[in-house]
């Protein structure tokens, strides 16, 4: 009896320990699962990225294009840069740009020289002066009425200019009060009346050249000049059929001037006629 009582005790204490372990294992499953979940976004986040598809971008340039224009930098208050641009469109309607540019010219400036041909090869040449402050504006405005085949920009810098003719007119002015008051303290019968007069007079055209050239300074840097050439595509060659009529009319242009001519020398003929018979009997004659 007591034999069969361990045995089943026995037998209870293995089918609990079975029980425990079915738990734990589910419990650690359970766990490691939740875990898993958990990490998924995490390794998502941390998974490398998949290689992006290039996407092109519509303002990159295409292989005949030079792209956007260049971005003058406007710092008027350090440097005092004067502009100069040279560009060359091509434009396969010349009439048209010509229209758009006349509006351009009045908006952004003024035009200083304009050639343009309309025959068998159209070009349009200009030259014009456009507010510095508004010439990237006029840069890219200009890009829009035809393909930008080349382009040159250069600046010449007119700050040392600018020093140095202030400078001048400074010290003109400071000559121009001194030789004042020389002359003020002078009497007219001095001697050194007429020098220092005369020196008054230098002081003043010192002065006025220096402001000129401050002026004409300011007015460089003001005004960015621009030199733009427009061409259009060159055509494809073509059968040219002659105007047969015109060999015709030639044909028979000729045969008139040719009778005009006759006309003029036939008194010529008709008096060689008339002596050539007299003539004639007199020579052969003498001849006998």
């Amino acid at each position: 009896m007591k034999n069969r009582i361990k045995i089943i005790f026995l037998v209870l204490f293995v089918i609990f320990l079975n029980c425990g372990k079915e738990a734990n294992e589910e419990s650690v499953a359970t766990v490691e699962s939740a875990k898993m979940s958990s990490d998924m976004p995490l390794e998502k986040k941390v998974a490398p990225s998949a290689p992006r598809a290039e996407v092109i971008s519509e303002t990159e340039p295409t292989p005949n294009q030079l792209g956007q224009v260049f971005v003058p930098i406007q710092n008027t208050t350090e440097r005092l840069l004067e502009y100069q641009v040279q560009l060359n469109y091509q434009t396969p309607d010349l009439i048209k740009t010509r229209k758009d540019l006349l509006s351009f010219i009045t908006k952004y400036g003024f035009i200083e020289s304009s050639s343009a041909v309309n025959m068998d090869s159209p070009y349009m040449n200009l030259r014009v002066h456009i507010k510095s402050e508004k010439l990237y504006e006029a840069l890219i405005e200009l890009d829009t009425y035809g393909v930008l085949l080349s382009e040159d920009i250069s600046t010449v810098d007119h700050t040392e200019g600018m020093v140095w003719q202030k400078i001048k007119s400074n010290r003109e002015k400071l000559r121009l009060v001194r030789r004042t008051n020389a002359n003020n303290q002078t009497s007219a019968n001095s001697k050194n009346w007429e020098a220092i007069e005369e020196a008054i007079t230098d002081s003043e055209n010192n002065l006025d050249n220096s402001e000129h050239e401050i002026w004409k300074i300011k007015d460089k840097v003001k005004w960015a000049t621009l030199s733009i050439n427009f061409t259009t595509p060159i055509p494809a060659d073509r059968i040219q059929v002659p105007v047969y009529k015109n060999a015709f009319i030639g044909i028979l242009n000729l045969f008139l001037e040719l009778t005009y001519y006759f006309i003029w020398i036939l008194p010529l003929v008709i008096v060689f006629g008339i002596l050539y018979f007299p003539l004639k009997k007199i020579y052969q004659h003498f001849k006998k």
